[in-house]
């Protein structure tokens, strides 16, 4: 699957330090193969299918399918994700 990350989310990205950055980067590059992974991952309660990863206790990334697609839309300190 393709991976796209909404400006949002880059701009989150593009604010971390550049070892946090890669490792948040890794995490999002193995939805592609694998959109649903073991984890620390829960299904939202949402009309929508999507999905909440932490990762690394640090950050957590929402995303959900788009077709085709793995539409990465928010990214944001563990504090502030639920």
């Amino acid at each position: 699957m393709k991976i796209r990350i909404t400006e949002r989310a880059l701009k989150f990205l593009s604010s971390l330090p550049m070892k946090d950055c890669r490792i948040v980067g890794e995490h999002i590059e193995r939805l592609a193969d694998h959109p649903h992974p073991k984890g620390d991952i829960k299904r939202l309660n949402t009309k929508k299918e999507r999905y909440r990863m932490h990762m690394s206790y640090r950050y957590t990334i929402y995303y959900y399918p788009d077709g085709q697609e793995i539409i990465v839309n928010d990214i944001v300190n563990a504090e502030q994700g639920t």
